[in-house]
């Protein structure tokens, strides 16, 4: 079988060509979890039975991944048979997507792909017909599994954290309060590039008690204060930059609304709520946001992403207003709003 690019002419290739995306998503993943490119990052070129002494596998078995990740770019093969990164593969170091790749292929945000068909039947989230639970729940009840989904999750935070601090001005800012903000990345990232500023990192008790060790090291720990809410019932006053990344996209409409008239209430006339969420374009087209839509639909159920106008529709509800919106990382925008 060839699994070359979708081709109209050749639909039985094609459709096996895009049926292999799973296989090749495991592979990568099983790859960040052995950590091989940080290996072949310190060693330089090895062989599959030097790599796999050093990350303490089966030789045989890891030359047949080896292949495949040669095969999709991920590594390069010399004709002494060594492997080594190629820039893809630079991209799963420690230091860089590792962390995301690991998550994607964890059996705990694996396994309710596998239950789609039936979550869609029966219009429930497929993450609580694999785990009988919400996502939330599990990730409270399982401090590995947290670990992993927010380690993922922060490998983007912190290059969208960055493009946050060139594209909204917080000079004449003082207090930013980062709503469902997780360990507290993105704060950190901003915070380091404006000493004036002090922040609120506001989650769920269980988070931040992660939160607290992550922290724990950070020479802008003391700027940061820790407020455990249910954001669905209050959001704390005391800033004047309010920011929900990656937070609505978890949520049904009327729940979207709660929090952003949460917000809206807690925030200052001249205040600022900044949402860092990609825009869904109308269409067929592919790109990160329809897909992470698709996670969204797996791992949430009602959570999902959505258009502009819909956005504007939302905080019009909330008693606020779309001020402007730019592109910031990917297909990432920050959604400037402001009350009406």
């Amino acid at each position: 079988m060839s699994f070359e690019a979708p081709d109209p002419q050749n639909p039985t290739q094609s459709l096996l060509g895009l049926l292999a995306g799973k296989w090749i998503a495991a592979a990568i993943s099983a790859a960040a979890e052995l950590g091989l490119a940080d290996v072949l990052a310190e060693r330089g070129a090895l062989s599959a039975a030097a790599l796999a002494e050093q990350v303490g596998c089966d030789a045989h078995g890891l030359a047949r991944l080896l292949g495949i990740l040669v095969a999709e770019g991920v590594l390069s093969v010399d004709e002494r048979e060594c492997y080594a990164l190629t820039a893809i593969g630079e991209e799963l170091r420690s230091e860089a997507l590792r962390d995301l790749a690991r998550y994607m292929g964890s059996p705990f945000t694996w396994t309710p792909f596998a239950h789609l068909a039936g979550a869609l039947r029966q219009g429930r989230s497929a993450f609580e017909l694999a785990h009988g639970e919400s996502i939330f729940r599990h990730l409270d009840a399982h401090a590995a599994d947290a670990q992993l989904y927010h380690r993922g999750v922060d490998t983007f935070t912190r290059r969208e954290a960055a493009a946050l601090s060139e594209a909204f001005d917080f000079g004449p800012r003082h207090t930013v309060v980062d709503v469902g903000g997780g360990l507290g990345t993105l704060l950190v990232e901003v915070l380091a590039r404006f000493a004036h500023l002090r922040g609120i990192l506001v989650d769920r008790a269980a988070v931040l008690a992660q939160a607290e060790q992550a922290l724990a090291q950070s020479p802008h720990r003391a700027r940061i204060e820790l407020c455990a809410a249910d954001f669905f019932e209050h959001v704390p006053a005391g800033g004047d930059v309010y920011v929900l990344k990656h937070v609505l996209h978890n949520w049904d409409d009327e729940r979207a609304l709660c929090l952003l008239g949460n917000c809206a209430r807690a925030m200052p006339d001249t205040g600022k709520l900044l949402i860092v969420d990609g825009y869904l374009l109308p269409g067929g087209r592919r790109d990160a946001t329809r897909l992470l839509d698709l996670e969204m639909l797996v791992l949430c159920g009602a959570g999902r992403e959505r258009r502009k106008p819909e956005f504007r529709a939302l905080l019009h509800r909330a008693g606020l207003k779309l001020e402007r919106s730019s592109a910031l990382a990917g297909t990432t925008c920050m959604i400037v709003a402001t009350k009406r």
